[in-house]
């Protein structure tokens, strides 16, 4: 009788932890179900919408502060200062085509110096970029492209292509840069003050002076100093210019750019 007292006593008791265990588990579940909705409301109260951010963020750069201005204060100054450079100094150029091959290929990326241009006149053996003239348009529909191609002669010259070989002043022109012989004959010309006369490398394959003319020297943008991309074609571009860096025509007359 004594054991089976016993053994009562000590069911009871384990009822009594399981239930209380159970409580217990209770209360832990729903504490953590609060502190998940207590962490979503408080997430959804830090939440901002993309119209408050930028209203925030616009108040802020009017003030000169927030992460917009700092990224301006950095940005701007250092985007003017190439603009500067591309504007006044130095501008990228790409070649779209073949008239100056072999010297400059389809896609040969260049830098073109503009700053010369208003202290001297342009020499032969330059390669130059330019507005098209108007006598160019009228042979063509107006797109508003530079062009580039080489002065073969300035103003003061007397210029001529006979049997396929140019000649400069009545004298034969080394040209061992051109791609093939000209196909055509063109007569004496002489090169007025304040023009030049400009023929693409690729003879046969350019539309250039010896079909539309001289061109002025103010549609000069600038010349091409260097062929930087790609890689396996960097070069000087001044080779032929500095070659043929000889007693040039007096263009005293000549006006100075107006551009």
């Amino acid at each position: 009788m004594v054991e089976g007292g016993q053994g009562g006593s000590s069911d009871s008791s384990e009822v009594r932890k399981s239930a209380i265990l159970a409580e217990l588990a209770r209360a832990e579940g729903a504490e953590s179900d609060g502190a998940r909705r207590a962490d979503d409301a408080d997430a959804e109260e830090g939440a901002v919408s993309p119209q408050a951010w930028v209203r925030d963020e616009w108040a802020r750069l009017r003030r000169g502060e927030g992460e917009v201005a700092e990224f301006l204060k950095e940005f701007v100054p250092t985007f003017a200062f190439f603009l500067a450079i591309r504007i006044a100094l130095v501008e990228p150029r790409y070649i779209p085509s073949l008239s100056m091959y072999p010297t400059l290929d389809i896609n040969d990326q260049l830098a073109v110096e503009k700053v010369s241009k208003w202290n001297r006149p342009p020499r032969r053996g330059e390669i130059v970029v330019f507005d098209p003239p108007d006598a160019f348009w009228r042979l063509r529909e107006r797109d508003g492209e530079a062009l580039i191609k080489r002065v073969v002669a300035v103003g003061g010259d007397t210029v001529e292509v006979r049997g396929g070989r140019l000649y400069v002043n009545g004298q034969l022109q080394d040209e061992s840069y051109v791609n093939e012989r000209a196909a055509y004959e063109l007569p004496p010309l002489a090169v007025p003050p304040g023009s030049v006369f400009v023929l693409g490398d690729n003879r046969n394959q350019s539309f250039d002076s010896h079909y539309w003319g001289f061109l002025p020297q103010r549609n000069i943008i600038g010349h091409a100093v260097v062929s930087y991309w790609p890689p396996g074609r960097i070069k000087g571009l001044d080779g032929v210019a500095e070659r043929l860096a000889g007693p040039q025509p007096d263009q005293a007359s000549a006006p100075l750019l107006e551009r």
